[in-house]
C-alpha cells in the first residue's frame, strides 16, 4: 500500500489505441496518480502486471485472447486492485467481472473525474460501481430469490415435464436478455465465460458467494458491524467515522473476513451479507 505521497501506480489494459491512450493521459493528468504500463489484450496485461507489480489495473472488459473477466483472477494474483471498465453495461459482463473478483465495474461513458475518483477507491480498498453495475447487481439478487422458489417447485415436477420446460428454453422466439444483439461470434464467447463466472458466483462452485454458503463462517462481532456497512456500500472511511475506529482496522476486519468467507473482494462480501443476513 502507498503512502499518501506516492502516486498510485496503473496499468491500463486496452485493445484499442485511441480509447487505451486517452485513458493514459487522463490518469496521468492527476498528480497522484501514474501510469507504469500498458496493454493491448489480456494475456499482455498480465505479463505486465507480473513485471510491474501496479497498485490498480485499470482493464477493458473485452480484449483479444484472454479476457478482463478471465484475466481477473490471475491479476488479483499480483496484489493489484482491478477496476473493469466497459463500453457496455450488459448484465452478464458486470456480474462476471464482480465474481472474479474485481473491486468495481464502470461504463467508459463515466464523467472523467469519475473515472479517476474510482481509480483512487479501490486502490484505498473500497468497491466501485456505476449506477448499471449496482442495477445488475441488485436484478441478480432478486433473480436469484425468485430462482429459490422455483428450484423447489422443480424438485415436485415430473421427468417429462421438466424435459419439455428445458426444450422451451432453446425453443426459436424464446425471449432473449438485454443485450442479446452482442451474442455472436467474438462477442457470444465472452458472454458465455460471464455467464460461466456469474454461474460460479450466485450457484456454482469455486472461490464464490454460493461456495462460502455452508457452513456459514463464525465472525466477531466487530466483523459482524464492519460487513454489515460494506453491505450497505460504506467506505472504509466512512466505517471507520461510524465506528469510531481506524481505517487500518476496518482494512483488518474485511481482509479477515474475506478469509473466513474464502472471496476475494468487498464486493462478493457484500453480496453474501446481503443474501445471508437480510
Amino acid at each position: 500500500m502507498n503512502d499518501a505521497s506516492t502516486p498510485i501506480r496503473v496499468l491500463v489494459a486496452d485493445d484499442h489505441p485511441a480509447v487505451r491512450s486517452g485513458l493514459v493521459a487522463l490518469l496521468d493528468s492527476a498528480a497522484d496518480i501514474t501510469v507504469i504500463a500498458e496493454a493491448a489484450d489480456g494475456d499482455a496485461a498480465v505479463t505486465a502486471a507480473r513485471e510491474h507489480r501496479p497498485d490498480v489495473v485499470l482493464t477493458d472488459v473485452r480484449m483479444p485472447g484472454a479476457t478482463g473477466i478471465e484475466i481477473t483472477p490471475r491479476l488479483r494474483e499480483t496484489g493489484a486492485n482491478v477496476l473493469v471498465i466497459s463500453g457496455f453495461d450488459l448484465d452478464d459482463y458486470v456480474l462476471g467481472a464482480l465474481a472474479a473478483g474485481a473491486d468495481g465495474y464502470l461504463v467508459k461513458s463515466e464523467d472523467p473525474q469519475r473515472i479517476l475518483t474510482a481509480v483512487r477507491d479501490v486502490h484505498r480498498g473500497d468497491a466501485v460501481l456505476s449506477a448499471a453495475a449496482t442495477r445488475a447487481v441488485v436484478g441478480a439478487l432478486r433473480d436469484r430469490g425468485a430462482g429459490t422458489g422455483a428450484a423447489r417447485e422443480q424438485q415436485t415436477t415430473s421427468g417429462p415435464e421438466r424435459r419439455g420446460r428445458a426444450a422451451g428454453r432453446d425453443a426459436p422466439g424464446r425471449h432473449r436478455p438485454h443485450g442479446a444483439e452482442y451474442e455472436s461470434g467474438r462477442n457470444g464467447a465472452e458472454v458465455e465465460s460471464a455467464e460461466r463466472t456469474e454461474s460460479s458466483a450466485f450457484g456454482g462452485g469455486g472461490r464464490s458467494v454460493a461456495a462460502a454458503q455452508e457452513p456459514a463462517p463464525s465472525f466477531t462481532p466487530r466483523e459482524e458491524d464492519v460487513l454489515a456497512l460494506v453491505a450497505q456500500g460504506l467506505s472504509n472511511q466512512q466505517i471507520a467515522s461510524h465506528l469510531f475506529i481506524e481505517i487500518t482496522t476496518v482494512k483488518s476486519h474485511i481482509s479477515h473476513a474475506l478469509m473466513k468467507l474464502q472471496l476475494d473482494s468487498r464486493v462478493q462480501a457484500a453480496l453474501w451479507w446481503q443474501q445471508h443476513r437480510p
